[in-house]
């Protein structure tokens, strides 16, 4: 298996977005295109679903604050993120990939 390292040094950045909510419960608006996402929850917990089903605050996968996780999701697919702060005042920074 690649590491992190080398499977974004082939990638090409097509845009960020920094969100901040109490609740994060809609698709994380991902300017640019691409099939893989790296998301981070700054200081507080969240929650994310790829399938474009909204999570709750304790239903769907964990980002636990400080984390990075990248996801490959494939062309067209970004969209179907949906995320939700665990607490108020949750952000989510995120990065798309091509």
């Amino acid at each position: 298996m690649p590491s992190i390292k080398s499977v974004m040094e082939a990638r090409v950045v097509t845009g960020y977005h920094q969100k901040a909510a109490s609740t994060i419960d809609t698709a994380a608006p991902v300017p640019g295109t691409g099939g893989i996402v790296m998301i981070q929850a700054e200081s507080i917990d969240v929650r994310y679903r790829m399938d474009g089903v909204n999570p709750t605050t304790t239903v769907g996968l964990l980002l636990a604050a400080g984390e990075t996780h990248t996801l490959n999701v494939g062309e067209g697919n970004i969209q179907n993120i949906r995320v939700i702060g665990v607490a108020a005042n949750a952000i989510l920074n995120v990065t798309a990939f091509r």
